[in-house]
């Protein structure tokens, strides 16, 4: 009997350390840009805050409505556009971590049904230590960021 006891008692710090992380980051202004019908690929963009005293380490991002999520980092290079994978993004300590267009941002890919502006699509972020951080992204179109992310091929 003492063994579970003691097994419970573990499981329950572990997990509280969790939250405890958990409640250190802040998710803001999360939303996902809408895409015309037959879209397999759609971005989205959040801001993130770590309002630890220590560095955090956003390991991967995924969602129930979509194959997968990847992070991205568009930038100019001699006049060209580019993108690249990003495997994971550190976020200092008291600093902010900023998904933008034609900067870091998510790729969502292979949506399993149709989104529509007004639409909510829920962002499970993952974070070193097991944190895990779930984000509500709202559907919208937005005029005021017409430079979509430069066409590329989601298996890159």
């Amino acid at each position: 009997m003492n063994f579970w006891r003691a097994l419970i008692v573990v499981i329950f710090c572990l997990n509280a350390g969790a939250v405890a992380a958990a409640s250190d980051l802040v998710a803001r202004a999360a939303w996902v840009r809408a895409a015309p019908p037959g879209a397999t690929v759609l971005a989205a963009y959040l801001t993130i805050e770590n309002n630890s005293a220590r560095s955090r380490v956003l390991r991967s991002v995924s969602s129930p409505r979509f194959e997968r999520v990847e992070m991205h980092r568009s930038e100019l290079r001699d006049g060209v556009a580019t993108m690249s994978m990003q495997a994971h993004l550190a976020i200092a300590a008291h600093a902010r971590l900023r998904f933008t267009p034609n900067a870091y941002h998510l790729m969502l890919i292979g949506p399993r049904q149709a989104l529509h502006p007004g639409d909510s699509v829920v962002l499970q972020l993952h974070f070193d230590g097991g944190v895990r951080l779930p984000v509500r992204a709202v559907v919208r179109a937005d005029a005021a960021t017409v430079d979509a992310p430069a066409p590329h091929s989601p298996s890159h």
